[in-house]
């Protein structure tokens, strides 16, 4: 895979390498991990969230929760 950043996100991405005394590749790989890991995480406790949540006739009509989980599971 190749990737191209500008020269702002480059320098960034050195300087935060070597403060971290490693590669630049494996600082990308760490902020990849970072990313993606806390992605998961927020969508899990979404659709936690939604599943506590009471679906009833009482609710608010136009909030569909099985429709909401259905998009979130995909």
């Amino acid at each position: 895979m190749q990737i191209l950043l500008d020269h702002d996100r480059y320098e960034r991405l050195e300087k935060e390498a070597t403060r971290r005394r490693q590669s630049v590749g494996a600082t990308v790989r760490d902020a990849i991990d970072l990313l993606l890991e806390e992605d998961v995480a927020q969508r899990l406790a979404a659709r936690r969230a939604l599943l506590r949540m009471r679906t009833s006739a009482t609710s608010e009509p136009e909030f569909d929760k099985d429709a909401v989980l259905k998009d979130a599971l995909k």
